[in-house]
């Protein structure tokens, strides 16, 4: 069982509270369609993955490993023929959780670069932002991180975990498992963080739980005594946080010094993944669970698989992949599958082949059904002296939807 590595995580969590405070400008960008970019890549050379993540900012911390997956995928698709028998690459953007600067950083790729595909690993505010661009590009967008779900749009797939998945089962199976059902919900003030919280409070209600209290914070923030200060006077026995990278870190180690830590209120993370809990360090995540789509620590031949080749590649001390690398890494692997069927990279022509796609993914079967979300494993996570192991599977859940086919 592998241990979660603090070493590397050290040194991005103080790159990323440096760049927090660079990385809030935005720019105005052209909003009109260009053909060049998609000439250039009609025109017989490579073709291009356009990856939009964030290397900056709150969510910076999960841009590395994301990053190195891609290239990952594109290596291991090039090795087996490439798409339509031509070479693929992949062109980083950085949104530097930041919405204009990601809608800015879409239109390079989408125009200049003249990519094929979109994947969008970023805050749900930049895929709000950058959509309606890929929409006017005829470009197909695969959003591939933990998300709110209700994206109905025929230019867009989604397989990150949507709160359903992560939720609806897990949060009676953790009442059981501690015989608690006094709930704080705490979560960053946009769409994922309060669209997270309501579903939550609906499964809460459902399952004979009680919700004692609710805080939202700005995405960046870092001072959080206020909000523990909320939490203690409420006294609920477990706690949600639904809170992105940077945010994260800050507000469980200001809690554990203030006497808050999980001993006090039992968490269910839906956003701590690896990353995340080894920059809060050991002590601060002992016992704490999450509820996550993937994890390193999975015991299956496609992941000892998967993780032995990222090794290779990158070595030994290369970012965890977490959760949200993986789900990039299947959204690459799958765009490509569904090209080649199609004999096309047009985006209509690959979404008809991407509607009903199963394949056998590091984290298990993950099938992209035809109202574009995903059917895939759900785990729920503890971490035990600096490790997450599995205490409950959750097989083949699909998310709740009222998009059409």
């Amino acid at each position: 069982m592998p241990t979660i590595k603090s070493n590397h995580l050290n040194k991005t969590w103080l790159a990323v509270t440096a760049a927090s405070a660079l990385a809030l400008t935005g720019c105005a960008t052209d909003s009109g369609k260009s053909s060049a970019g998609k000439q250039r890549s009609d025109s017989g050379g490579a073709l291009k993955i356009g990856l939009l993540t964030s290397m900056s900012g709150p969510a910076g911390l999960f841009g590395p490993a994301t990053r190195n997956v891609a290239e990952l995928a594109v290596q291991e698709i090039n090795a087996s023929g490439g798409v339509l028998g031509r070479k693929v690459s992949v062109v980083i953007g950085d949104d530097a959780t930041n919405p204009d600067t990601g809608r800015q950083t879409a239109t390079r790729l989408l125009d200049s670069d003249g990519v094929s595909v979109l994947v969008g690993m970023h805050t749900s505010a930049t895929r709000e932002a950058v959509l309606p661009k890929a929409r006017s590009a005829g470009t197909l967008y695969m959003y591939t991180p933990v998300f709110e779900g209700g994206t109905c749009d025929p230019d867009l797939f989604t397989n990150g975990e949507v709160p359903s998945q992560q939720l609806k089962q897990t949060i009676p199976w953790t009442q059981s498992a501690t015989g608690r059902k006094k709930w704080f919900l705490l979560g960053n003030d946009y769409a994922w963080g309060r669209a997270s919280l309501d579903a939550a409070k609906q499964y809460i209600t459902a399952s004979g739980g009680e919700v004692v209290g609710t805080a939202f914070v700005p995405l960046g923030t870092t001072d959080f005594q206020a909000v523990i200060q909320k939490i203690r006077q409420a006294n609920p026995g477990l706690l949600l946080p639904a809170l992105v990278g940077g945010d994260a870190i800050a507000f469980e180690k200001q809690a554990y010094d203030a006497g808050l830590g999980n001993s006090q209120a039992q968490r269910l993370g839906i956003l701590y993944e690896e990353n995340t809990l080894a920059g809060m360090g050991p002590k601060v995540t002992e016992g704490m669970y999450t509820s996550l789509g993937y994890f390193q620590s999975l015991n299956a031949p496609a992941n000892s698989a998967f993780l032995t080749a990222y090794r290779k590649k990158f070595g030994p001390e290369a970012p965890t992949v977490t959760s949200l690398s993986e789900q990039t890494y299947v959204a690459i692997k799958a765009w490509a599958q569904a090209a080649n069927a199609a004999g096309s990279t047009e985006a209509k022509d690959v979404a008809a082949k991407l509607g009903g796609l199963s394949l056998d993914a590091p984290a298990g079967k993950v099938t992209f059904e035809k109202n574009r979300t995903a059917t895939q494993p759900v785990y729920v996570g503890q971490v035990t002296d600096g490790a997450v192991r599995i205490k409950k599977t959750f097989p083949a859940v699909a998310a709740d939807s009222t998009c059409a086919g």
